[in-house]
């Protein structure tokens, strides 16, 4: 069989079609992208033949469109929150619209996540390629930025997402995909599968989850590099801490790859990065499902620059220059059993 690509309409978004993309390889996995705020929508493998999803979806745009948690969604410019709402570049101190608290979240409310992408693609290909612009007017940011992002599904199970920023004048550039797995079906809990980060510190924040400007060396409960499983991390956690989830930032040094692994009984998902921040989220985004304390259904993994990095040294660079385009990729690769 040879690899496809489909397109299907998926709803209607400020006037504006909305259409699901599925691109299926050579062994029946399907990559399953929507044009609306260029969101993950699936990954299907196989498992015992038969269909099996790795990441938490929507069957409706409506669910997409309303959800305070950013399912699958490209999040920026910049991902993650940005201290005061406020930053300085070449000189000139902005201060732009805050939409968390005092604080700017994923860009704010005009950000990537609010966009009907423009989509090409070649129905005998890999790759569906998104495109749309940040006007300065818009989110206050400087500089137009046009952002392309990838998506691309290789013979070996392996999502690759490629994010291209092209800008007016120099401005910030930090996006991610806000993607939820569950390698056991959002059905299920993530709480029996394992969880291994390649990180030996985390970014330290304050009472309102933005970062403070240093890093410290975790304690046990945060420790994930000898791939414990969710629900014996939660059990330290709320020994040594009294929370109940993880919503972190750990600093990536690349030491070790991948970056990430999440598994279960059936297979693992190898997460890399170019970026030198993950944070992971524990969470619940399904309304219509009850849920016990400490019990998760998803679990989110982002990719990305260190947050607030434009305000803290060290904490990797942000800055996308007129002229000098720039691409980060994240991969994400399904092994079997």
């Amino acid at each position: 069989m040879r690899r496809t690509i489909s397109a299907v309409p998926f709803g209607v978004y400020q006037g504006e079609s909305v259409y699901l993309y599925t691109i299926e390889n050579i062994h029946h996995s399907k990559l399953k992208v929507l044009s609306y705020a260029a969101t993950w929508y699936d990954f299907e493998v196989q498992v015992d033949r038969q269909p099996h999803s790795l990441v938490l979806h929507f069957d409706n745009l409506a669910d997409y469109i309303e959800t305070p948690y950013q399912v699958g969604k490209t999040v920026g410019r910049v991902a993650g929150r940005i201290g005061n709402a406020t930053f300085s570049l070449n000189g000139q101190t902005y201060h732009l619209q805050p939409n968390n608290g005092r604080h700017l979240l994923h860009g704010g409310n005009h950000g990537l996540q609010t966009h009907n992408f423009r989509a090409r693609f070649d129905p005998d290909g890999d790759t569906v390629t998104l495109t749309t612009t940040l006007a300065s007017a818009d989110d206050g940011f400087p500089g137009d930025l046009t952002v392309t992002v990838s998506y691309t599904l290789t013979a070996d199970d392996e999502v690759q997402i490629s994010y291209h920023g092209v800008t007016t004048a120099d401005t910030l550039f930090n996006p991610t995909c806000h993607v939820y797995f569950n390698l056991d079906g959002q059905a299920a809990l993530i709480n029996p599968q394992q969880l291994r980060i390649n990180s030996t510190k985390l970014v330290h924040t304050n009472h309102e989850k933005v970062p403070t400007g240093v890093f410290y060396v975790p304690s046990p409960a945060y420790d994930f590099r000898e791939q414990p499983t969710i629900q014996s991390q939660l059990d330290r956690l709320i020994q040594e801490t009294g929370r109940t989830e993880y919503d972190d930032c750990y600093v990536l040094d690349h030491q070790d790859e991948p970056a990430g692994v999440l598994a279960t009984t059936h297979g693992r998902l190898l997460i890399n990065t170019d970026r030198n921040g993950l944070v992971v989220f524990t969470a619940n985004p399904e309304r219509t499902q009850s849920y016990r304390l400490g019990d998760y259904h998803a679990l989110a993994v982002e990719l990305q620059t260190l947050p607030d990095a434009i305000n803290h040294h060290g904490f990797g660079d942000v800055v996308l220059r007129a002229g000098q385009p720039r691409t980060y990729v994240n991969r994400y690769q399904y092994v079997s059993k």
